[in-house]
């Protein structure tokens, strides 16, 4: 897979806008970095798990906020460069390689761009196949590799370094941070060995968010609907993907509140014609739970995405209004985010639901 024209990286920021459900930050902050980056001739790579060697020393790259905080600030390519000289520094040893945390949103875009700076490569995965709010939610966590050290740096290059006996408490350090500091830093964190790699993570997720920004695009031009190319990527189930439109109507109530360095809502819609149907989407910086006239139709971690109703451009939970006509879908979670062990981190009960989580493809026939 190559990205070298602008193209190809507006493509990709589509894409990681849908898998960003709402969160992640707004991709299109990480696009101007990467764009410069690769104007200037110098073009990401971006490798297979299975091209690593075991021994390969590899870490993540993400940002820690609330996302409307985001849009306020640009990304500095200088700051991620000292942040990954500063964390080479403490680790000892230089970085082979780097993986998303997240696909979505920023951070996949971003961290695109750091490895096109640093000439190194960029995994084809991340720790979820979607965006989520808080640093032990990914399933590098799950399975044992551990977020410290968490080399932490804001646009100003004040920074400092997180050593936690667990995951969690990483993220409740981490988050305190960013509060501080403006409540949006950057950071380097998970440093993870190619076998692990292998083993832990979410895979083919870079792939599949560039070809769902293309998708969209080519969609628009060669389809009636750009949904009907969407849906042929997304739906297969012969492969345990399933994609669903659960909604199709107007925004008619939102609300908003940034709290403790997140972003929560929640988004009000109503069918249009002479249908009374009502869909309420809930979110924590990510859309986590759909329910059509109160009853769940999508949730945690299976992904939520609200896209224009013409276009199929997927909208963040900051670039929501009211009045907006929107498709809402259901996307199915990677297989291994369903296993009991990571839905005990980050299915419905992690964010407060009082549910069981139960998959898209039994919710909606």
């Amino acid at each position: 897979m190559e990205i070298r024209t602008k193209q190809d990286v507006r493509d990709m920021a589509r894409g990681a806008a849908l898998l960003g459900v709402g969160g992640g930050g707004d991709p299109y902050v990480g696009q101007l970095m990467l764009q410069q980056e690769v104007l200037k001739g110098r073009y990401p790579r971006v490798i297979k798990a299975s091209e690593l060697a075991d021994d390969a020393k590899v870490v993540s790259v993400c940002g820690i906020g609330s996302p409307p905080v985001l849009v306020e600030h640009l990304l500095s390519s200088k700051l991620l460069s000292k942040l990954m000289d500063e964390m080479e520094e403490y680790l000892g040893y230089k970085i082979d390689a780097l993986i998303s945390a997240e696909i979505g949103g920023l951070n996949s875009v971003m961290t695109l761009g750091v490895a096109a700076q640093r000439d190194i490569p960029l995994i084809d995965a991340d720790g979820m196949g979607r965006a989520f709010p808080k640093l032990e939610m990914v399933t590098f966590s799950v399975y044992g590799c551990s977020a410290s050290p968490v080399m932490i740096m804001d646009e100003l290059g004040n920074s400092a370094l997180v050593h936690a006996r667990n995951d969690e408490t990483a993220e409740h350090m981490s988050r305190a941070i960013s509060s501080s500091l403006g409540a949006m830093v950057y950071s380097s964190l998970y440093p993870m060995s190619g076998k692990q790699v292998k083993d832990f993570a979410v895979h083919d997720t870079i792939s599949l968010c560039f070809s769902i920004g293309k998708c969209i695009r080519e969609s628009r031009e060669d389809r009636d609907s750009p949904f009907d190319g969407l849906l042929e990527l997304l739906h297969r189930p012969d492969e345990q993907r399933h994609c669903k439109i659960l909604f199709d109507g107007k925004i008619v109530d939102l609300k908003h509140e940034i709290r403790d360095a997140w972003h929560f809502g929640t988004i009000t819609m109503e069918s249009h014609g002479d249908s009374k149907d009502v869909m309420v989407v809930e979110m924590q910086n990510e859309y986590l739970a759909a329910r059509l006239n109160g009853e769940t139709v999508t949730i945690v971690p299976d992904l939520i995405a609200i896209l224009d109703s013409e276009s199929a451009e997927p909208i963040t939970g900051e670039q929501l209004k009211y009045g907006q006509r929107v498709k809402v879908l259901g996307i199915s979670a990677s297989p291994i985010m369903r296993r009991p062990e990571c839905l005990a981190v980050f299915g419905p009960g992690g964010f407060g639901f009082k549910e069981e989580f139960r998959p898209l493809e039994e919710l909606v026939a």
